[in-house]
């Protein structure tokens, strides 16, 4: 009795885990539509200062540290029409990269996100633009 008891509580507490982990794994795409259209849902997606990659004066990158209070909301989820550079989705299986390339402008931008525990995260942005 005391086997079958314990094979049943091992089982259930499997079951409860495998429950949880996939309750709590983020699709990408969902996370992405409310980062960019929730102003508070974004701020708490990222930990700040963030660091982010950006060519000096000399078309150097160089690492910048932006403070919370710093910070302008993204909004990577512009129509075709709207913008003037292509964009460009690479998922992997924790990571994203959104590349946006400009059409004769000089835009060269990678935002990079990161799943942890489940969630995604704005983890840095490379902007390589001239």
């Amino acid at each position: 009795m005391k086997k079958f008891l314990l094979i049943f509580v091992m089982v259930f507490a499997h079951c409860i885990v495998a429950q949880n982990k996939s309750a709590g794994s983020e699709e990408f795409n969902s996370f992405f539509k409310k980062f960019n259209a929730d102003k508070s849902f974004q701020m708490s997606r990222i930990k700040f200062p963030l660091t982010v990659k950006l060519n000096n004066d000399d078309y150097e990158l160089v690492d910048y540290s932006i403070a919370k209070s710093d910070y302008i909301i993204l909004n990577l989820n512009k129509s075709k029409e709207e913008r003037d550079y292509t964009q460009k989705t690479i998922l992997k299986s924790n990571s994203v990269i959104i590349e946006q390339r400009g059409i004769n402008n000089g835009i060269y931008v990678d935002y990079i996100f990161e799943k942890r525990k489940g969630l995604w995260f704005l983890k840095t942005w490379i902007d390589s633009s001239t």
